[in-house]
């Protein structure tokens, strides 16, 4: 490295600084060939083309790094997010995946649980192997191994380049199928047929023992043997949950009987400044909603939130949703159609369970509360205002829920305290989507799926629940844009290919 001469004016510190804290230039490279770095430090400049990486080298654990967003700006300098994925796992099972945005360093290794239970890493892969710095036009690799090392080489073949795209596409595709054709609102008379049939399912609704009356309870018994997909409060988002179904292997698993989703109620009602009188939105979501249900009546489920009605007790920064929500479906779809949402809402879960989790709208009963409770929740309205509406005890709001509270729950369900308690409703803040151990009680989380930037929710990999959190995407034009042919000629490809 060449020496650094001082201009001659500058001050002895200044000299000091000069001499001895020049920033160490770092070897920029492209990847036409394999990389091996064996404890160096390379810069990569972004240029949308995505990088396999081997930690451990030439035998070690690949993983995949793809843009999540198409690059922009001169040259294709600009990616503000990438995934990191396990290939081998990605495209064939339910999975995760790490982000890296602009201006964040990541550490790859085994030190890391959740890494550990993302990827199940090699044994030559190190618990601090490989820091990746996102710089805006480049990623920056820091290998932290000199023995076992790390190698890098570009996918460069058309098929590796566009495979996370054309497997999402396939997703896309398939969800559309299930609608019927856009994703746009269903006629009058669809609707109507449509919420029909749900509320027949609901009649009988799997994993439901029955209550005093000889219908299905408030509790939702899930199986152990299949990996919940848990999806907080979506609010109108619509992409969001067509994002969450063409991510990850949940379309397929829930196809396959493997997967089951939950959502966490108060799907419907805009937060987004400047919509929380528009109900289009909410209208759409539960046509959407209704339609996996009548394809997944056994893997799809929806536990009743405090906005599944239309109470006047519904309200948001001053709006009346409750009450506006009623007039735009007697508009929209007449009473008839309210009549049967007003049998959907009275037809719901309040609460689910399963071996590693409890999961419902809002909050666990104050009072003591045991199983046979909760599948005759409709004897006890005090009850289920808890389950909906109430929130995280905090200095404004002394009457919620405590640690004790959730310690309780659990016991009289027989769970043991490593089982998740997951509740939506209480955000804490406006920007996040997940928020873990609350009020310091572990293992009780809150999670969000209906912002504008990102969509939190929970899935099982491997074996232990784990928090993901996805980049939201607007996709109702690309869903309703897909190449009617293109669809067509996969519907006849599939229904002629042997099974």
């Amino acid at each position: 490295m060449s020496e650094t001469t001082p201009p001659s004016g500058a001050s002895f510190f200044q000299k000091l600084k000069d001499i001895f804290g020049a920033e160490k230039k770092v070897e920029e490279v492209d990847l036409s060939f394999e990389k091996h770095l064996n404890g160096h430090e390379i810069r990569v400049v972004n240029t949308g083309q995505p990088i396999q990486l081997l930690l451990g080298g030439e035998s070690g654990h690949k993983l995949h790094i793809y843009p999540n967003t198409p690059p922009y700006g001169e040259g294709g300098l600009t990616i503000d997010c990438f995934i990191i994925f396990d290939p081998s796992r990605f495209y064939n099972r339910i999975s995760g995946f790490l982000q890296l945005k602009y201006g964040e360093t990541l550490l790859l290794g085994k030190g890391d649980v959740v890494q550990e239970n993302l990827f199940g890493y090699k044994s030559m892969v190190g618990n601090r192997h490989l820091t990746i710095a996102h710089a805006g036009d480049a990623l920056i690799f820091k290998d932290l191994r000199t023995d076992r090392g790390t190698t890098l080489s570009a996918l460069s073949k058309p098929t590796e380049i566009n495979r996370v795209e054309k497997w999402r596409m396939g997703k896309l595709r398939a969800l559309r199928d299930i609608y019927g054709g856009d994703i746009k609102p269903l006629s009058h008379s669809q609707a109507l047929v449509t919420i029909r049939e749900v509320n027949h399912h609901l009649a009988k609704e799997a994993y439901r023992p029955t209550d005093s009356r000889g219908v299905p309870g408030g509790l939702l018994e899930l199986p152990d043997n299949m990996v919940p997909i848990i999806v907080g409060d979506l609010h109108g988002q619509v992409d969001n949950l067509i994002k969450l179904l063409s991510e990850n292997a949940f379309l397929s698993a829930m196809k396959d009987f493997e997967a089951y989703m939950i959502v966490l109620g108060d799907a419907v009602h805009s937060e987004v400044d400047g919509e929380m009188e528009d109900f289009d939105s909410s209208i759409l979501m539960m046509d959407l909603i209704f339609k996996l249900k009548l394809k997944f009546p056994k893997q799809f489920f929806y536990l009743r939130g405090n906005h599944d009605s239309f109470s006047p007790d519904v309200r948001k920064a001053g709006v009346a949703q409750g009450i506006l929500w009623e007039k735009a479906i007697l508009k929209t779809r007449g009473k008839a159609y309210k009549e049967e949402m007003d049998r959907f809402y009275e037809a719901l879960p309040l609460i689910a369970i399963s071996k590693d989790f409890i999961a419902c709208h809002a909050a666990p009963p104050k009072a003591k509360a045991n199983r046979e409770l909760l599948i005759n929740t409709h004897q006890y309205p005090g009850l289920v205002r808890e389950l909906l509406w109430n929130r995280l005890q905090r200095p404004n709001y002394p009457a919620g829920y405590t640690r004790g509270d959730v310690k309780r729950f659990r016991k009289a369900l027989d769970l043991p305290d490593e089982a998740l308690f997951l509740v939506a409703h209480n955000p804490l803040n406006p920007d996040d989507c997940i928020w873990l151990d609350v009020a310091k009680t572990p293992n009780h989380h809150i999670v969000f799926s209906g912002r504008t930037n990102a969509i939190g929710m929970f899935t099982r990999i491997g074996q232990k629940l784990l928090p993901l959190i996805i980049p939201t995407e607007n996709l109702l034009d690309k869903i309703n844009n897909l190449p009617k042919q293109s669809l067509l000629r996969e519907r006849r490809e599939r229904d002629s290919t042997p099974h």
